[in-house]
């Protein structure tokens, strides 16, 4: 078996990128990859004796052309022997090890947030065919799961969800999609809104006992109520639904008895605890929480605003 190992490392000037020929002897096919990458090292360490790299630092990678992959990079192991990792005449690059977390220190590898990846990657091997991913978050409809941007993949559970190949292709990245930033703003958002609702709403004495009926007429005089003003961006011929659960905006001509799947009753947060009463359901996380469907099915009811 013939292979050609590669050092081109992203952080190294191309002056210092290498790539040799090695023919494996049959006698290193069954034994660990380590053996190529020192007999690789030996002889880089040899033509650049002013950037010797450590055999300890550094490990080998290949392509992984598994479809189900979601890596298109596959990290090589101690464990791992060039008999059933490498492929004849194929090429094998040197890479910086990812780091790991333990009782004898050191830092925590990359974790990639495009959707449907979320791998540990290396910077060093990270490249434009390194991460196999989807372009846009998992949809949950009734008890199926998609990505949205593979509608005509639908499946039942978390394991056939992640098991999708993404449809793209590119660098892993540690920043998540836009989408995803502008999702976890909203829900943000929201959940400020909750606890501000929560913290001034009138709490019970020490006794126990409920607090007295609010003066609403002087309340009403210090402060008038919040007119709920129809936004600008909701053109003519479209609703929003003030169903809990749903809130979605829709048009007004195709609502229908099936249109909305709401929870009847209100959410109650507490202690950090999410509730939907309605469904005896309790989740700890926002997303979690929002992705609980509704139990009703009925039309979208507009919200009445007052302008």
């Amino acid at each position: 078996m013939k292979v050609f190992v590669i050092y081109d490392a992203p952080d190294a000037p191309p002056s210092l990128h290498h790539k040799l020929a090695i023919t494996l002897p049959a006698k290193w096919l069954g034994q660990s990859v380590d053996k190529v990458r020192d007999a690789f090292l030996g002889a880089y360490n040899k033509k650049f004796p002013d950037n010797v790299l450590v055999a300890s630092e550094l490990v080998l990678s290949v392509k992984d052309p598994s479809p189900f992959a979601r890596s298109t990079v596959k990290i090589l192991r101690t464990t791992d022997t060039p008999e059933s990792s490498f492929e004849d005449r194929g090429e094998v690059r040197v890479c910086r090890a990812v780091a790991t977390s333990g009782p004898d220190g050191g830092g925590s590898a990359h974790r990639c947030k495009n959707y449907g990846c979320q791998a540990e990657f290396d910077e060093a091997c990270n490249d434009e065919t390194s991460c196999r991913h989807h372009t846009l978050p998992p949809v949950f409809q009734d008890l199926r799961k998609w990505w949205g941007c593979c509608e005509d993949k639908k499946v039942y559970s978390f394991e056939e969800l992640l098991a999708l190949p993404g449809c793209a292709v590119g660098k892993h990245s540690t920043t998540p999609p836009a989408k995803e930033l502008e999702r976890t703003a909203s829900l943000a958002s929201a959940t400020q809104k909750a606890l501000a609702l929560h913290e001034n709403a009138s709490k019970p004495s020490q006794d126990g006992r409920a607090p007295p009926p609010s003066n609403h007429s002087s309340q009403a005089a210090a402060a008038p109520p919040k007119r709920r003003t129809r936004p600008a961006t909701l053109g003519a011929g479209f609703d929003r639904c003030q169903h809990y659960g749903c809130q979605v905006d829709y048009a007004t001509a195709d609502n229908h008895a099936q249109a909305c799947r709401y929870h009847p009753g209100a959410p109650i947060f507490h202690e950090g605890s999410k509730q939907w009463p309605c469904c005896a359901v309790k989740k700890w996380d926002f997303d979690d929480f929002m992705a609980v469907p509704g139990c009703v099915v009925a039309e979208h009811e507009p919200v009445v605003w007052d302008n």
